[in-house]
């Protein structure tokens, strides 16, 4: 069986400089590791520039429903080794023996993207090598490249190619806790929704007492170490609690003494009061809150009419 895997792609980690960007790929190095614990994978990353490659041995649909829950990520590919991308008509054997219509007249074009040093081939080439051997293999097939009935996504590596199996779009934002904590008054969905959209941009939430613990529990499955304190180095090297910087659903008088500033911080940040819901329509939150429970299939689309228009859509079902 030919190995699978999946490639993450990052959206704007790729933009941070090297050390901020290393701090957030450590950020969601932990997240990866407590995921494990709570979808019950095992998760093995490799970090890139612009990707992260996980591998695990776990059921695909559970791994992905893990992974649709780590923020950060842009989307992620499920992939699939095929072996040697000079072998072409093995290659091509391949991918038709997985796409199961040999043999019906549709459309196809040939998506290749190279990743390092590939002697002898472009990515055009490549594309228009396999699409070559593909038609040889099945000749009911014809070329569409703008809308085709079947698109073939390939990877192109020195001495490996990867074809794209599916692609899922990820949540975005930024991995949690790389931007400091808010506190949050969780005691409804609409504050449990809030308080996920603070979290796509790397906030950890710090629950106040008055939450209600199961909302707490399904923003859990976003930041397992919700509630816990992230640390920070204080201008005289040492390592304490970062105090938080914005509140939800609280006042700034009433979230003050819950910030937890040192008396003897050189610098401070007054509190900000947040409502990123504002201007939302029930509409909105409704599709918001339709993506939260199920990501691996409502994706994040600020369309709100676009989320409602996947909800009963149904999801590929996974190749064993």
């Amino acid at each position: 069986m030919t190995e699978v895997r999946w490639v993450l792609r990052l959206g704007e980690v790729t933009l941070k400089s090297k050390p901020v960007r290393r701090l957030f790929q450590n950020a969601m190095r932990r997240s990866m590791s407590k995921a494990e614990h709570r979808w019950g994978v095992q998760l093995r990353l490799s970090f890139g520039r612009d990707r992260v490659v996980v591998r695990s041995n776990g059921p695909v649909d559970r791994v992905e429903q893990a992974l649709a829950h780590q923020l950060g990520i842009a989307a992620v590919d499920r992939v699939r080794l095929l072996g040697d991308p000079v072998d072409l008509q093995v290659v091509a054997e391949a991918i038709l023996a997985r796409h199961g219509q040999r043999g019906s007249p549709r459309s196809f074009g040939v998506r290749c993207r190279r990743t390092g040093d590939v002697p002898d081939w472009t990515s055009p080439a490549y594309a228009a090598a396999l699409g070559a051997a593909l038609i040889d293999a099945d000749p009911s097939l014809r070329v569409n490249l703008n809308q085709p009935d079947w698109p073939v996504d390939v990877i192109l590596r020195d001495g490996a190619l990867e074809v794209v199996e599916h692609r899922m779009p990820g949540p975005g934002g930024l991995p949690a806790g790389a931007q400091g904590d808010v506190l949050a008054l969780i005691d409804d969905e609409q504050a449990m929704l809030a308080s996920f959209l603070i979290m796509r941009r790397g906030c950890r939430i710090l629950p106040v007492d008055g939450s209600d613990e199961t909302l707490v529990e399904r923003l859990r499955a976003w930041d397992a170490n919700i509630g816990r304190r992230t640390r920070h180095h204080t201008h005289d090297g040492k390592n304490e609690n970062r105090p938080s910087w914005g509140c939800i659903g609280l006042s700034v008088a009433e979230a003050e003494p819950l910030a937890g500033r040192q008396p003897t911080a050189v610098k401070t940040t007054p509190l900000a009061r947040l409502d990123p819901l504002m201007g939302w329509t029930e509409r909105e939150m409704d599709a918001l809150l339709r993506h939260f429970d199920a990501p691996w299939r409502v994706p994040p689309d600020p369309d709100a009419h676009g989320w409602m228009s996947t909800v009963e859509g149904h999801r590929p079902e996974v190749a064993a």
